[in-house]
């Protein structure tokens, strides 16, 4: 018997990072290919990323930075070599890559695999990205079926005409527990009172600058709150140099990347997200899966995954002053903020495992390939 296989293309963040979509591409294969769908991966730019996914035993095929016309022939080929009843692409180059392929072999039975392109979320800040968003929202038409990451962007895509478009929350698996240290405890913070937690590229639609400013204020106001960054990416340097300039150097700690980041959030008490867009992101959930109550922005996935005064607070996007007053609200209030992690804590296993984002995202390729794809009997994990 013949596995239903589905190919995903992914261009992954540069070497030294690893980007949300990443993650949530290598999660969902692996648990594709753990509940009998064979999952392959074809990605570019990164050989980290290759060995990330050979570690997790997802079979793969990538390319160095050589441009994308040659990824384009790379996919092409390897779409051929192993005849995928489905071709998933996530983010940019991959959905420009992918839906050229259709376009030039045509949409005959036959003549290229069901299509089915996931938004993780557009990035309007600038010309350039402004550009790159037109052009991709003008592929989602070649797509038999879209998948969003959150409630509000799958609305927009239908009322735009989108026939079939899917919400799906992205899944993660609970960190494993039980320890008593943690990661936490070895950075160089002070080891009593709150630790407020930002995980992310360091970029500029991620507003770190918030956080910082945040961590500014409070750290002024109280002597035993702490504040750590959690990631990499193109203003980590940047960033570093100005919590220096400000004096924070003993008061906030930037990580870079970690591969540890549900261990190091269990010995956290909150956790930051004050993105100016979003999909569904994974630290979010990760934060969740913790117990950490959550103060994010309302913007994209982000009201889907907060219970505004329930698991977190949600604040207006590019609001420093709204930022600052909710986290000095838990930290004032440690009791409602632990029962707010406890809140999230149950929400995020209830809700956001990757089984369950599994079984969503095999009803969207059931559609679009007209096959059964083989799942869990059980959606906990």
């Amino acid at each position: 018997m013949t596995l239903p296989t589905v190919l995903h293309v992914i261009r992954p963040q540069p070497p030294g990072e690893v980007g949300g979509a990443d993650l949530h591409i290598a999660d969902l294969a692996e648990e594709q290919n753990r509940t009998g769908a064979r999952a392959l991966v074809c990605h570019y730019g990164n050989p980290e990323y290759g060995a990330l996914l050979d570690a997790r035993g997802i079979a793969n095929s990538g390319l160095p930075a050589d441009g994308l016309r040659r990824w384009t022939k790379h996919l092409r080929a390897y779409v051929e070599e192993i005849g995928p009843t489905l071709v998933h692409s996530h983010g940019y180059d991959a959905d420009y890559v992918a839906t050229a392929l259709k376009v030039i072999s045509g949409t005959g039975k036959g003549k290229f695999p069901s299509y089915v392109i996931s938004s993780h979320g557009f990035i309007r800040t600038g010309i350039k990205l402004r550009a790159m968003t037109v052009l991709n929202e003008r592929c989602l038409r070649f797509a038999d079926a879209l998948i969003t990451a959150g409630a509000a962007e799958a609305t927009r895509l239908r009322a735009l005409g989108h026939a079939d478009v899917q919400y799906v929350a992205n899944g993660v698996r609970a960190a494993p527990g039980g320890g008593e240290s943690f990661p936490m405890d070895a950075l160089p913070l002070p080891l009593e009172g709150p630790k407020i937690v930002y995980v992310g590229r360091l970029s500029p639609e991620k507003r770190p600058d918030l956080f910082l400013g945040a961590a500014r204020i409070l750290t002024r106001e109280r002597a035993d709150v702490s504040f750590v960054v959690i990631g990499a990416g193109p203003l980590l340097a940047e960033y570093e140099k100005r919590s220096a300039n400000l004096g924070l150097s003993a008061r906030v700690h930037f990580t870079g990347l970690r591969r540890d980041v549900p261990d190091l959030l269990a010995g956290a008490d909150i956790l930051v997200c004050c993105s100016d867009t979003e999909g569904t992101p994974r630290a979010v959930v990760e934060g969740m899966a913790a117990g950490l109550p959550v103060v994010a922005t309302r913007v994209g996935g982000l009201p889907d995954l907060v219970d505004d005064g329930t698991t977190g607070l949600l604040t207006d996007a590019g609001s420093e002053s709204q930022l600052t007053d909710a986290l000095r609200t838990l930290l004032e209030a440690p009791g409602k903020a632990t029962e707010m992690g406890g809140a999230g804590r149950l929400r995020a296993m209830e809700k956001f495992g990757v089984a369950r984002m599994w079984a969503e995202i095999s009803e969207v390729y059931a559609r679009a390939t007209s096959t059964a794809w083989p799942l869990a009997t059980s959606h906990s994990r």
